[in-house]
């Protein structure tokens, strides 16, 4: 694999930078590293096409957690609202902190009880009031997994392109050879009648 060792060298001689603040570059490139040695790129078009799978991977990670990000806020949100606790940012924090964490503090579970909530109530609610803005996280998720079924059967096309190629040739082969024997056997029937 003469091209492996260039991680990310179609996207690095294109000037892009894939990774948004807040995420890890390390993390990026070793998916992509690991994917483009799954994928056994090795041709800069292969490798192009990994990348760009590999991408519509990271973004519908980058949608779920994002899509996540929205339900928790939504959640600490009704929880705020029970608690009366706009400005007291600290408690806020907590409250935000422990749903991030998937953690059911005692703060959290005094807040449920003020609030007559259990969690899965809570979450429904949140659900509830953001359906829109999941809805958009949805489409945009099957929008890349759409776009990601694309590169992939690029990347299937130039990597077994040989293969094809020789697999008409072959059927090509047979249906001449079909042909040839209907021809055969209809000039043999033709002059018996």
């Amino acid at each position: 694999m003469p091209l492996l060792g260039t991680v990310g060298s179609i996207t690095g001689v294109l000037g892009f930078d894939p990774v948004l603040p807040g995420e890890s570059a390390e993390l990026y490139q070793s998916g992509l590293a690991a994917t483009l040695q799954e994928m056994e790129a090795q041709t800069p078009l292969q490798i192009y096409l990994a990348e760009k799978i590999f991408d519509c991977l990271w973004w519908i990670r980058r949608y779920e957690d994002q899509k996540r990000a929205t339900l928790v806020r939504e959640m600490a949100d009704l929880l705020e609202g029970i608690a009366l606790v706009r400005g007291i940012s600290e408690k806020n924090s907590r409250v935000l902190a422990a749903l991030f964490a998937n953690k059911i503090t005692s703060e959290v579970k005094d807040l449920l009880r003020k609030g007559n909530f259990s969690m899965e109530s809570l979450r429904q609610a949140a659900y509830l009031k953001r359906r829109e803005t999941l809805l958009r996280f949805d489409e945009m998720v099957a929008l890349k997994a759409k776009t990601l079924a694309g590169f992939q059967a690029s990347y299937e096309v130039s990597t077994n392109r040989k293969l094809i190629r020789e697999r008409m040739e072959l059927q090509n082969a047979l249906i001449r050879r079909d042909l040839a024997a209907i021809e055969y056997d209809h000039s043999k029937a033709t002059p018996d009648q």
